[in-house]
Order: structure tokens, then sequence, then C-alpha cells
């Protein structure tokens, strides 16, 4: 078994589920593609993602963190559901889960710590814990929007975006990957000022999935396991 996915820092930025990046390139664009035409193609994956009420899909997560020397992957099953509900149950580390439950976000890691879960309320809209909702939502009024370059991921052909935060955020920027032809989130690419990056790859998508249950985003501590409340 891999080690956690998650690194050993502060509660703060565990909680943010953006571990990470480095500089901005504003000069990093394609000619011919401006950050009107960018914030159309994002645009198009939001209208996308607007009408799908449930998701499923699987993922594997890397997670370099260079201040603690840790370059670290994780792979498992992500699933959403409107208007609130996420959840990334990792079966590598096997157990370690990020879920929304439409009230709070448990954010627990036996891999790290199987004595202690941490819970706190949800804020609107899922805040960062759901990415599709975190860069898809009113992108326009979110990002500054850059064209890097086509790009392609496990087989798809995508677009890749650099996303500029308009305000202060939890991370520095975000680079996401978008279906060419699907108009479908395939990769994230997260960044931090301490140089840490968090990418999470998205694969084989279901978009109607007929499995999903509310056990789903349903956690209840295990006997034993200390909850800190945020």
């Amino acid at each position: 078994m891999r080690s956690s996915c998650w690194p050993t820092v502060r509660v703060p930025l565990l909680l943010t589920l953006a571990f990470i990046p480095c500089g901005v390139d504003a000069q990093n664009t394609v000619p011919g593609i401006d950050e009107v035409a960018a914030m159309k193609i994002l645009e198009s994956a939001a209208i996308r993602y607007r009408g799908v009420d449930a998701l499923c899909a699987d993922f594997t997560q890397h997670l370099l963190v260079p201040l603690l020397g840790e370059d670290r992957t994780g792979v498992g099953r992500l699933c959403q559901a409107q208007p609130n509900r996420f959840a990334m149950r990792f079966s590598d580390p096997e157990g370690d889960l990020v879920l929304v439950d439409g009230s709070f976000v448990w954010l627990y890691y036996p891999s790290l710590d199987p004595k202690q879960v941490f819970k706190v309320p949800m804020v609107e809209n899922g805040g960062h814990y759901d990415f599709h909702r975190e860069f898809l939502d009113e992108p326009a009024r979110k990002y500054r929007v850059t064209y890097e370059e086509e790009d392609e991921i496990a087989g798809q052909p995508t677009h890749r975006l650099r996303l500029i935060p308009l305000e202060p955020t939890s991370y520095e920027a975000a680079v996401v990957w978008i279906d060419r032809e699907q108009s479908l989130l395939r990769q994230i690419r997260i960044e931090e000022e301490n140089g840490s990056v968090r990418t999470v790859t998205i694969q084989r998508i279901d978009l109607k999935p007929t499995s999903l249950s509310e056990d789903w985003f349903t956690f209840t501590p295990p006997e034993g396991v200390h909850v800190i409340s945020g």
C-alpha cells in the first residue's frame, strides 16, 4: 500500500483541500486564443455541469509537497449529487475520505491518524471541497482565465486553462483540463505559494450513476475516533 496522499500539515491546509503552487506566467498563452475565448471554454464546461444532477468517476491524486519532501499518490472513487453533497473515497490509502454531507464536511485520514476526524460546518455551495463547483460555478466572477495549450489526458484531447483567482483564496492558481469534445473536467492542478502541487485526474466519468445511494454521502466516525469540530 502507498503512503497517505495527505501531507502532515496544519488543519487549515487540509480543510481547503488545496496544497499548492508556483508563480503565474502571464506570457504562457496561445496566440489567437485570448482571455475572452478561454473564458468561453470554461463557461461551456460550467453549462455542461449545471444540468448534471449526479456524477461518479474514478480519480488519481498526486500530491507534491516540497517543504516536507513528500511525493504521494492516491486513488479512489468520487461522487457528487446536487445540490451540496460530495465525497472522495480512497481505495489507496484505504479508508481516507473527504465527504460533504450537506451540513458538514468530514475529513478522515486513517492513513495518517486513525484516531481523529475533522468535522467543520459546510460553507455555502460546498466551498472548496467540490472542485467542480469551485472552478465551474460562476467562473467569470472568480477567475482570470488564460489558455495555455491543447493537451491530452488519458487519450482525451483537452484544452488546458490557467485560472488566477480574482480575490484572495486558499490557493495561488489552478490549471484545469477541459475535454474538447464533451466539455468535461478531466484534470485539475491546484498550486499554492509554498510550492505544493495537488493534481487530480478524473477518468471513467458516469453522468447518470444508477447505483448511487445516500450511504455514499454519509459518514459515521468509527468507535473510539475523536471528532475535532471546526
